[in-house]
């Protein structure tokens, strides 16, 4: 029972590194929110763990295997993939800025299913995936020697986190959104599709280049 307290503690202390660093799905989220507010917050977490729960799983069974795959050409290629998606994502958004809406009901274009999207842009950032055996290893490691089925201890304890975080930024959005006019609302979708795009080329440099341009 002890060492499951533990790895509950564990989990509590070392889930925001992840958790609550701004990326790309923080500023998807914030996109959705500002027509959907918490709910779409809710359902980008939710697609988020589809994705989370499945890969902590097969890291606690194929940690090497995983660890050897994202090390080679494969690992390249989710992260151009996920690149890609990202910079579309980024070109909707900034249509958007440039096209306008209609103020009366703040109607923009649709950025696709909240929980399509939390779960490609979980499943494709490899920078996510390299979290879970690099910080989120210690957690993956007490799993294995306690047994599979401590992770329905680690992963409640965790992925709360991303739901109140996703949930929080999204209905903060849709809250500040209300208050701008239709050339500030304009501006706040374009702000979040050249993040996007800083995000895309800090994730292509860091990858590629070893450099970042994200302190």
């Amino acid at each position: 029972m002890d060492k499951i307290v533990s790895l509950a503690l564990q989990t509590i202390m070392v889930t925001p590194s992840g958790a609550l660093s701004p990326g790309p799905l923080t500023i998807a989220t914030m996109s959705i929110g500002v027509k959907s507010g918490w709910r779409g917050g809710a359902l980008v977490a939710l697609g988020h763990m589809l994705f989370e729960f499945p890969y902590i799983l097969a890291l606690t069974t194929m940690f090497s295997e995983v660890n050897r795959i994202l090390s080679t050409s494969i690992g390249n290629v989710i992260a151009v993939a996920g690149v890609i998606i990202i910079l579309y994502f980024a070109y909707m958004l900034l249509r958007d800025a440039a096209k306008g809406f209609n103020l009366a009901t703040r109607k923009s274009h649709f950025y696709g299913n909240p929980i399509v999207v939390g779960f490609f842009f979980t499943a494709l950032n490899v920078f996510f995936l390299l979290w879970w055996i690099s910080i989120g290893m210690t957690l993956i490691s007490t799993i294995a020697s306690l047994g599979i089925f401590s992770i329905l201890v680690m992963y409640p304890a965790h992925v709360w986190m991303d739901f109140l975080w996703l949930m929080a930024v999204a209905e903060a959005t849709k809250k500040g959104s209300k208050l701008l006019s239709e050339k500030g609302y304009r501006v706040m979708l374009g702000f979040f599709g050249l993040l996007l795009i800083i995000f895309a080329v800090n994730i292509v440099l860091k990858r590629f280049a070893g450099l970042s341009i994200i302190p």
